[in-house]
């Protein structure tokens, strides 16, 4: 045990002292003694907290604490030590084989062909059983270093990226909870000032509405019929927008519906997303936005959040995957708009809908890492885009 504590702290001075020199040269030298200290000593802990101080120094808030820093980049220097550990049994077992095949050969003798075949089928004969033994030893000998080294670090930052998570939904229900009740049939107010590039591009949306097919008409008109006669009754409006994953078309859909509201004046009404499983906000759908002249500014994670603002005037769209029943979401009461028809079979019913309606689009995914790439998640964030004016327009 106590040599394997010595190779470990011998490892992460090896590493300390290399990522010193890299990060010195990075930063210029500016960097807290202490800061450095860790970063030489112990890269495990050193490495997470320097990347840390490096942004409150650029004025950057991050989305998580110092201890998220730490347990992340412990894991990816960990790795290293893990690949190590790995990798000396297998040197040393191929070093023994090299060893038995040698003296096996001197005693055979090099000439002998028939020795030779004979070699070679003593040896095959035993490697599967040998290889087999070796392998279980290694998966045995690496389980609890992968446990201490790997496992638990992820699992923290797990746990916190949850707390952050359960904080943000605290925070929006309770400002949820606070605005007013709104008054009767007083849902309209001033277009709010969209960024000059997603003004022209609303304007070219709405130059489309007449492509979009009569049947697909029908249902947004139907949805906005819905919408009218909710803030008529002056009950506050959720609109939640239902696909597959929530990475692609339901998150173009949330980000439009937003960017029209805001275009038609309409006030009392807000955005969801979610799927039948949580992935990510897929970057494409998010470059497709950005192309678009909408800015985000997302942060790390598995699950990456994205702050996707249209205008100087108001605040940013939380944009993160979620599953539908998400406590992020609306539970009761909620308009449900199928974006996929993958969700729509699987969610014949939404719990807590009041309203259900089918607005499909196909979905850009098929033309990942293909030439048609841009060009189809343009197409589809263009369709959406058109379509969710068309139907505040109506409102």
């Amino acid at each position: 045990m106590r040599e394997f504590l010595l190779f470990y702290l011998g490892y992460n001075l090896v590493v300390g002292m290399v990522l010193t020199t890299l990060y010195l040269i990075k930063y210029q030298g500016k960097m807290k003694p202490l800061e450095i200290a860790f970063l030489l000593v112990f890269p495990a802990i050193g490495l997470g907290k320097s990347i840390y101080a490096q942004n409150i120094v650029k004025g950057e808030q991050p989305a998580f604490p110092e201890k998220w820093f730490m347990w992340k980049y412990m894991v990816k220097v960990n790795w290293g030590f893990m690949a190590i550990l790995a990798l000396t049994p297998v040197v040393f077992f191929l070093f023994l084989l090299l060893g038995i095949s040698i003296s096996s050969l001197s005693e055979f003798g090099f000439g002998d062909l028939s020795s030779l075949t004979e070699l070679g089928a003593m040896v095959g004969s035993g490697m599967i059983a040998l290889v087999v033994f070796f392998g279980l030893i290694m998966a045995l000998a690496l389980a609890i270093p992968y446990l201490i080294f790997i496992y638990v670090p992820k699992h923290q930052m797990q746990m916190i990226e949850r707390s952050v998570q359960l904080e943000l939904i605290r925070n929006n229900q309770a400002r949820s909870t606070a605005s007013e009740k709104p008054a009767a049939s007083n849902y309209k107010m001033k277009s709010a000032e969209l960024f000059p590039l997603v003004d022209v591009y609303v304007k070219d949306c709405i130059n489309e509405f007449k492509h979009i097919p009569k049947d697909r008409r029908k249902a947004l008109e139907e949805v906005a019929a819905e919408l009218s006669r909710k803030l008529n009754a002056s009950e506050q409006v959720n609109l939640m927008f239902i696909c597959t994953h929530n990475s692609r078309r339901s998150q173009f859909a949330q980000v439009w519906a937003a960017v029209a509201a805001a275009h038609y004046g309409i006030r009392n009404v807000h955005n969801y997303s979610g799927g039948t499983e949580a992935t990510a906000f897929n970057k494409r759908a998010v470059a497709a936005i950005e192309r678009a002249g909408l800015l985000t500014k997302g942060t790390v994670g598995t699950n990456p959040r994205y702050a996707v603002r249209f205008s100087d005037n108001l605040g940013a769209i939380d944009c993160y995957s979620k599953t539908f029943d998400d406590p992020a979401n609306p539970q009761k009461g909620f308009i449900a708009i199928m974006t996929c028809s993958d969700a729509d079979e699987n969610c014949p019913l939404v719990p807590g809908a009041d309203f259900r309606s089918r607005i499909t689009y196909e979905d850009p995914k098929v033309a990942d890492r293909t030439e048609e790439e841009t060009q189809r998640y343009d197409a589809r964030c263009q369709e959406i885009a058109t379509e969710m004016l068309y139907l505040f327009s109506k409102v």
